[in-house]
């Protein structure tokens, strides 16, 4: 584990400062991804994403990848900490790693309980930013639209998200809702394995809205209208070419 912490601690300023030969002789040869969700979700597309640039850029031999789905990402977690596999990285949001590691005390081994303690961060690779959206289609044009139907009948309202109740994707929407004046507890969310299949759930109708990371929204902005994000200025540029 310091082999790969001080591997990523001096990653970028050797790319502007190494030579290729100098470079090609630190690579690593080989290095495992644990990805905490399904196939085309937010940590799918980050873990792919790294070991295809750090291959590219000659730190990196080979690259390996492995979807563990299960408990929002606490079943790669435990996976990680029980059995420390060798020349192997989780990747995951930060928020998991310092909120959710006790919850999953089913997959803990022995009587033990899972702590941050337990892991050690070796890098932050990306900042995303919560956002909530629905269909280019639908006739909810605002969160305000949105929250009157839900109002009016809570049953007409499901929010997709790409991981369990109490990820992030969840406490977004739910935060959206209550500053909205609404019940949080009573907004019935869909969970999906990852984003990808969250934003499905959205498009074939299963819900009416969705809350993920504003980067795989981007990724389908042809085909969603999105209605808010966690940052006021990005939120009102947003706005302006979307319409």
């Amino acid at each position: 584990m310091k082999l790969f912490k001080s591997f990523f601690s001096v990653l970028f300023s050797a790319v502007l400062l190494l030579s290729t030969t100098t470079v090609n002789s630190i690579a690593v040869e080989k290095l495992h991804f644990v990805i905490g969700g399904g196939a085309g979700g937010g940590w799918d597309g980050t873990a792919r994403g790294t070991g295809e640039a750090l291959t590219k850029a000659g730190f990196l031999k080979s690259a390996s990848f492995e979807n563990m789905s299960g408990g929002g990402g606490g079943k790669a977690l435990a996976y990680m900490i029980n059995t420390k596999p060798e020349n192997t990285i989780l990747v995951q949001s930060t928020p998991l790693v310092l909120r959710s590691i006790t919850r999953h005390k089913g997959y803990v081994s022995g009587s033990g309980t899972l702590s941050y303690k337990d892991v050690v961060p070796i890098a932050g690779v990306i900042g995303d930013y919560g956002a909530i959206a629905v269909a280019k289609d639908s006739p909810y044009k605002n969160f305000k639209d949105v929250v009157d139907a839900y109002k009016a009948n809570p049953s007409s309202i499901k929010m997709a998200g790409g991981s369990v109740r109490g990820s992030m994707d969840h406490l977004i929407g739910a935060l959206a809702f209550q500053a909205a004046g609404a019940n949080p507890n009573d907004v019935a969310y869909i969970p999906y394995d990852a984003g990808g299949k969250a934003l499905a759930g959205l498009l074939s109708g299963e819900t009416q809205i969705i809350s993920t990371g504003l980067g795989e929204l981007m990724g389908a902005r042809d085909q969603v209208r999105i209605i808010g994000i966690t940052a006021l200025k990005e939120f009102l540029m947003l706005q302006m070419h979307q319409h």
